[in-house]
């Protein structure tokens, strides 16, 4: 599917490498681009956008308060283009309803993968909506279906895995399956990791073994990632509400010292501890 992108920022080669950007990936088609507030609400009225991306320092207003006003009237999934990354700022961007960040100064393979990531969760979210309105119009139950929780329960471990920095690894989609399988009724204290590996690569030894190792080095990826957030700022979001709830905080500190000043050992994971962790978030989100 094809979405209409709409591109809010002062700087003109920023919203052309945006543009070439949105172009080459196939994801969709510019349905315009300003330079100022102002413009973006006058425009945004007509042009049916799907995904907004808003630079946070526009001339005449704040972004952030730009994308409050839009999501009060538009459906659209809006994207903040921003190098501050501060936890008053991000947890604003957030409550305004921020979707997505892109960091500046801006990189083509970040853009590409984000917005990659934007259109996924869209086209999610819509299928969760149509299963609604078909359920409405049947009036068959008031309660959601499996498949519906399935959906809402997929929506929000993709949310966190993008969180945790790996939504674009190859075992990401193996870590879904497994917290899913989890989240959607199966005890977690009596699901052995091999029960979650026969869920998710079938009867094949050696398609567990391969989807076993891509799950290990996404949440080693998640353990650093987490651990480079740390040194950052202590009290980033993320940190605070990941670290110790996916890996023994004690690792964490190791990987942190093994991250800074580049130690022989870093920390340690537990991949049933981190699916469980990931099950239990998406599903009390």
């Amino acid at each position: 599917m094809q979405y209409r992108f709409f591109v809010v920022d002062d700087d003109i080669a920023v919203r052309r490498m945006l543009q070439e950007v949105i172009q080459d990936s196939g994801l969709g088609v510019l349905a315009g681009s300003a330079s100022c507030g102002h413009d973006a609400r006058q425009a945004l009225l007509s042009a049916a956008a799907d995904i907004v991306l808003v630079d946070l320092l526009l001339p005449d207003m704040d972004g952030i308060e730009l994308v409050r006003l839009l999501s009060a009237s538009l459906t659209a999934s809006f994207v903040m283009i921003s190098q501050v990354q501060a936890k008053v700022m991000v947890e604003a961007a957030y409550d305004a309803g921020i979707d997505f960040f892109i960091h500046k100064p801006i990189n083509s393979r970040e853009v590409r993968a984000v917005l990659a990531k934007v259109c996924e969760t869209l086209a999610l979210k819509r299928t969760v909506s149509s299963i609604y309105r078909s359920m409405a119009e049947l009036s068959v139950s008031t309660a959601p279906p499996t498949a519906t929780s399935s959906d809402k329960t997929r929506l929000r471990t993709r949310a966190i895995l993008r969180d945790l920095g790996i939504g674009g690894e190859s075992g990401a989609r193996d870590l879904e399956e497994a917290a899913v399988f989890i989240a959607c009724g199966h005890t977690r204290d009596t699901v052995s990791v091999k029960d979650l590996l026969l869920h998710v690569a079938g009867d094949s030894l050696t398609a567990q073994k391969a989807a076993e190792q891509r799950m290990r080095r996404a949440v080693q990826s998640a353990l650093r990632h987490l651990a480079a957030l740390g040194l950052e700022d202590y009290a980033h979001p993320r940190f605070e509400n990941y670290a110790a709830t996916f890996f023994d905080f004690a690792e964490v500190r190791l990987e942190m010292r093994h991250v800074e000043h580049n130690a022989p050992y870093g920390g340690k994971m537990s991949l049933k501890r981190f699916i469980n962790a990931l099950a239990h978030e998406a599903v009390e989100r």
